[in-house]
């Protein structure tokens, strides 16, 4: 089997999605890649993101592979729950707080190395895409955190919407309101709800 037929085998087998960290691994220099783009048969989307043509490929795994350090959190979570009805104008994504970026697509959040994968969960799109988001508790618990950062129309909406959803886990969102010192505030939100 040639570079060429390797690399293509690799594409087909990854829903159309080549990473320039998959030729590595491969031990598959990048020249071969330049070919296939030049022949057409490969689109560059982003640094280091390939995709056939066809493929139509969405933002969130674009931005999620762009910034894998990052995980999808607050209003873009909210999103993804169907907790609330607008769509994100900028991504909301939280890091280390060690990391720092500057996107004009990105909202950045930042916590502490502890914190970081408290919720952490892997959302898998119809295309066979995935990218990490936090789980409905710590979407929740974040926008908490950050109740006076957050539109209070979206954040009445999105705590109305959680304790109405039949998939909600309170003693897990008891737990992480605990690890991030919310708790009574947290009991406070949900008794003017109850």
């Amino acid at each position: 089997m040639t570079k060429i037929e390797k690399i293509k085998e690799i594409v087909e087998n990854n829903n159309g999605i080549l990473s320039t960290k998959v030729l590595d691994e491969n031990n598959i220099h990048r020249q071969y890649l330049k070919k296939l783009v030049d022949e057409g048969y490969l689109i560059k989307v982003s640094r280091g993101l390939y995709v056939k043509p066809d493929k139509d490929i969405n933002e969130f795994y674009v931005i999620g592979e762009q910034y894998k350090s990052g995980i999808f959190s607050h209003n873009t979570a909210l999103y993804f729950y169907d907790l609330t009805d607008r769509t994100p104008f900028s991504l909301d994504m939280t890091f280390t707080s060690n990391v720092r970026v500057s996107n004009y697509m990105l909202s950045p959040h930042y916590v502490n190395k502890e914190r970081f994968e408290i919720g952490l969960t892997i959302k898998e799109f119809e295309d066979g895409t995935k990218i990490k988001v936090y789980d409905m508790e710590r979407t929740i618990c974040d926008i908490i955190r950050d109740r006076n950062k957050i539109d209070s129309q979206i954040f009445n909406s999105a705590l109305k919407g959680y304790m109405k959803r039949k998939d909600k886990n309170l003693n897990l969102l008891y737990e992480y309101a605990k690890k991030f010192s919310i708790l009574k505030i947290l009991k406070m939100y949900l008794e003017v709800l109850a």
